[in-house]
């Protein structure tokens, strides 16, 4: 299996006791850099990958298929983690190698660790209080919405639809014992903590 673990910001006391014991058990780690290492190095001795920032778009292809395959031949009936800055499903490196990985080794099983991202580290470290909607972006199309306190999934699953959005996810109390995900066709009435993810274009 392969692991995305998430770091944190940068502080070692923001990983999560989860990020630490996934990081203690796996039989090999890999990170992108050297911020990441030093945040690794407490619990194993990892692998550096190198992910540079060049425009040769068939040169970069090699190197992300190079690198897929270096983690794959460790996480095919082994347990392997990729350890990354801030969360790894949020624009993150890890997210890329995912679906190279997905794309040439189908084999391995992926699963993730959520950690904390730029957005909360930001709204602490700014004293900054995000209670009503935001945007974020990094200058691209907007792909994705997510909903919270989506107590009407099937009615915002029809706004969205008519906005170009075709994929839909529900998440109710996500984490807790009494978690439900639900994909596809959403559900008239759910839950207070509900949140609701919509996708474009996936199915096409």
């Amino acid at each position: 299996m392969l692991i995305g673990v998430s770091l944190g910001p940068g502080d070692p006391e923001l990983l999560t006791r989860k990020a630490e014991k996934a990081l203690e058990a796996a039989e090999k780690v890999f990170v992108p850099g050297e911020m990441a290492a030093d945040l690794v190095r407490p619990y194993t001795d990892p692998e550096i990958l190198e992910f540079p920032m060049i425009s040769d778009k068939k040169k970069l292809q090699e190197i992300w298929a190079e690198n897929a395959d270096r983690v794959a031949s460790w996480a095919s009936g082994r347990d392997a983690a990729f350890a990354c800055i801030g969360d790894v499903n949020t624009f993150s490196t890890f997210s890329h190698l995912k679906r190279v990985v997905r794309e040439r080794h189908p084999e391995v099983e992926i699963d993730t660790i959520p950690g904390v991202g730029t957005i909360p580290a930001l709204a602490a470290r700014f004293g900054v209080d995000l209670s009503e909607s935001f945007l974020v972006s990094d200058g691209s199309e907007v792909q994705t919405v997510i909903r919270m306190k989506a107590v009407r999934p099937a009615k915002l699953a029809a706004e969205l639809r008519e906005e170009g959005f075709d994929e839909f996810t529900l998440g109710v109390r996500l984490y807790s014992t009494d978690e439900e995900i639900v994909r596809g066709e959403m559900p008239e009435e759910s839950d207070y903590f509900s949140v609701l993810c919509a996708r474009r274009g996936r199915r096409k």
